[in-house]
């Protein structure tokens, strides 16, 4: 008959064996996991593995003369969405499908500005899984993310992360990422092009770019963004923008205030394209050079304040008016050019599109962050406006 000791020691070993069967089935039975378990083979099976092929390999590390990239497979036409700098330039694409398959694709639309391409092939007989498109203005920082590429060629990959913030990249010279995505979720050479989903596995974003030197700080383009320029892509091959021809900088009161020289709100002028709109009207750029917290600026140049009489003194007022221009339309701005107030007319063009180089096969978007110069950290210039970025148009 077992002693009383030994009853314990049972009784014990009884608990223990119950405790571990009741976690063993609690994290097997986790929704959360299960959930990103399904959200990873429902998503990676419309998610395929890009190689550009070059035809020089001068500038090249190491003699390579491939880039690798994924994509998001977006209907049954074999329509495949992926990062413009993954294929720019490139004289051949290969896609790998989740299946194995290899095709040779083409080249059907292409965006430096968004960093958006679309390639098509023909996809073999049976039915592949397309990705679900979501609403990137829908999402909320904090939300979980996966994201789902090919990092360093090694095969199918899932990362996971929240939202941690949104606004434009660090080197910025464009205006159409108001709203970029910016993710804790690993973004690694490879994984460009490749999908950035939420929970009920639909696309929020395309993978982009990472920051160099940082962690866990990588960026998506918005899966909006992708829906308003996809039907130029499919049917032009490019997005039609208007073009002014001028490279500028919003003004703040930080800067007005370091200079005596005759300032307002506005965008200031900091170059003009030879040859173009801008160029031809007489708009001007200035010639004084400064650097303001580390901050290259050009000063003396005119600053712009309205549009057609709407105001542009903000980014995201400025990104909402030229968004609305076209081709081909004849508008007025009005500047201050040395202290006094002008009107300009001038008739927009169509945005000369870039020639491409003979090979860029970057395998992934790295964006460098300088260190300021002063004590003053990154967020806190940022809130100053010192680090003010790049208006194009």
């Amino acid at each position: 008959m077992p002693t009383l000791g030994t009853w314990h020691r049972l009784s014990g070993l009884a608990i223990f064996l119950a405790m571990s069967l009741l976690s063993v089935a609690s994290y097997a039975s986790s929704p959360d996991q299960e959930a990103t378990v399904q959200v990873y083979k429902k998503v990676a099976l419309s998610t395929v593995f890009i190689t550009s092929s070059y035809l020089t390999s001068e500038h090249l590390p190491q003699g390579e003369n491939t880039g690798i990239g994924s994509g998001i497979l977006l209907d049954q036409d074999g329509t495949i969405l992926t990062n413009s700098h993954v294929i720019y330039g490139a004289t051949k694409v290969t896609v790998m499908l989740q299946d194995n398959h290899r095709l040779s694709a083409d080249l059907v639309g292409i965006d430096p500005v968004t960093d958006l391409a679309v390639l098509r092939v023909s996809l073999p007989k049976g039915r592949y899984t397309h990705a679900q498109l979501g609403d990137s203005d829908r999402v909320e920082i904090g939300e979980k993310v996966l994201a789902i590429g090919h990092p360093f060629g090694l095969g199918y990959a899932l990362t996971t992360g929240v939202v941690s913030g949104f606004g434009s990249t660090p080197d910025s010279g464009e205006v159409f990422h108001e709203r970029i995505i910016q993710t804790s979720a690993a973004i690694n050479p490879g994984s460009s092009g490749g999908p950035l989903v939420d929970l009920e596995g639909r696309v929020i974003g395309i993978n982009t770019a990472l920051l160099v030197g940082a962690q866990n700080i990588g960026f998506a383009i918005p899966v909006n963004t992708v829906k308003e320029v996809l039907p130029q892509l499919l049917k032009h091959g490019r997005v039609i923008r208007p073009w002014l021809g001028f490279m500028g900088k919003l003004l703040t009161e930080e800067v007005m205030n370091l200079f005596a020289l005759p300032m307002r709100p506005g965008v200031l002028v900091q170059g003009i394209e030879p040859g173009s709109p801008a160029d031809r009207v007489g708009l001007r750029s200035g010639k004084l050079r400064v650097t303001i917290e580390g901050e290259p600026w050009v000063l003396g140049g005119d600053i712009i304040q309205e549009v057609n009489g709407q105001d542009i003194k903000s980014p995201q007022k400025f990104s909402k008016v030229m968004q609305a221009l076209k081709v081909g339309q004849s508008i007025e701005l009005s500047i201050v050019r040395d202290g006094t107030a002008k009107r300009i007319h001038v008739t927009l063009e169509e945005r000369p599109r870039p020639l491409l180089p003979p090979g860029r096969p970057d395998a992934q978007r790295k964006i460098e962050v300088r260190p300021l110069k002063s004590e003053t950290d990154a967020a806190g210039a940022s809130r100053q406006g010192f680090r003010a970025g790049r208006l194009v148009f």
